[in-house]
């Protein structure tokens, strides 16, 4: 069956503490990247409650409700909106196998990791995709460990699931070893590359943003390159380089564009993708591309902060380019230019070219010392 076939059911759980406003959010973004991976979203549950360490990820009201929809909406794939234990996967799984022998179950990471399947081209992308995954499906393993040192237990043969778990986990570590050490020797040229680069003269500027912000399209703008651009998030996986001359600093300015961020991602993806970002972590400047006309413009913003925090380069020189000004014609940039003063704020538009010079005019003032 192709993706594009495929009915996905997204189950989510919506904490007492997270506003009406904030769930429908996070359902969007969940169904676009749905949209973006191939599927088509054919049912929504909803679940007000706490997220417990113990006892089953939604409630056995909910359980049947989408045990009665798999069969009559044909459902493929369910999507659990959330980073879900492995022991909550299995044993929901279990019961909705009885209305489709072939249902997948998916958290969160499983979906991302599924996107970034289809977008990746080069073998570091691939690599890092691979590490990500065996990192997430780790605990799986062990779990079928588990189950299997209980069969044999049950049959008075104890000591037999324990030897499988130990086999599985030994295995995974050394496939986790091997996937690193072919990582590090692309992040060993890649930081090569960086190292020539600086002793070229060259400056860097990095593009970084919110996934779907138009950083690609404003790398192509620079560079005039042609980079597929795509309506779809995680699009961009690999790093791409350009350049630009600049004439006021008589110097190469290079411009990367990099992997997007989205709220809540988790912290195994931003490692496996770190030799990637390596980019804009090593960058004279960071780029920080903006959607004007995105009504959750602030809580991007603060997305891609905690992240940068992550990688602990929340401190770097940095530009903020507000994008898309010709979908807001009654923009009070006074506000915004007030808020955000410390990065400098430039409103442009990829579209029309508006504000092109006056950014490069500020890029080229930032990277002057």
């Amino acid at each position: 069956m192709q993706n594009a076939q495929k009915n996905f059911l997204i189950a989510s759980i919506i904490p007492h503490h997270i506003s009406d406003i904030d769930a429908f959010n996070d359902l969007k973004e969940i169904k676009q990247l749905i949209d973006t991976y191939g599927g088509h979203v054919s049912d929504f549950i909803t679940q007000h409650r706490e997220i417990h360490d113990k006892g089953p990820f939604i409630g056995r009201g909910k359980i049947k409700e989408i045990s009665a929809l798999i069969k009559k909406d044909s459902i493929n794939v369910i999507v659990l909106n959330a980073l879900v234990k492995p022991g909550h996967i299995f044993d929901m799984k279990k019961i909705w196998l009885q209305e489709n022998p072939d249902i997948q179950v998916w958290d969160k990471i499983d979906l991302i990791l599924n996107i970034f399947s289809k977008n990746a081209s080069t073998a570091e992308a691939k690599l890092q995709i691979e590490l990500a995954a065996m990192r997430h499906m780790g605990p799986r393993i062990y779990g079928m460990g588990q189950v299997m040192s209980r069969q044999a237990g049950s049959i008075g043969t104890r000591g037999i699931g324990e030897t499988n778990t130990e086999l599985m986990k030994r295995h995974w570590r050394e496939q986790i070893k091997a996937v690193k050490d072919k990582i590090k020797k692309l992040e060993n040229n890649r930081r090569s590359q960086l190292l020539q680069r600086q002793r070229g003269g060259f400056k860097t500027v990095s593009l970084i943003g919110y996934t779907n912000a138009g950083k690609t399209s404003l790398f192509n703008l620079l560079t005039k390159k042609s980079k597929k651009i795509q309506n779809a998030l995680f699009v961009t996986l690999d790093s791409n380089v350009g350049k630009i001359y600049s004439p006021k600093i008589h110097k190469q300015i290079l411009i990367t564009d990099t992997i997007g961020f989205i709220n809540n991602l988790p912290a195994d993806l931003i490692e496996a993708f770190k030799s990637t970002l390596l980019e804009s972590i090593h960058a004279d400047v960071l780029l920080q591309a903006i959607d004007l006309s995105d009504e959750n413009l602030e809580l991007k913003i603060q997305t891609v902060e905690s992240i940068l925090n992550e990688l602990q380069i929340a401190d770097k020189k940095r530009i903020y380019v507000f994008n898309k000004i010709d979908k807001c014609p009654n923009l009070d940039k006074k506000q915004l230019i007030k808020k955000y003063s410390v990065y400098n704020p430039q409103f442009i538009s990829t579209i029309t070219g508006h504000g092109l010079e006056d950014m490069l005019s500020q890029i080229e003032k930032t990277l002057t010392p």
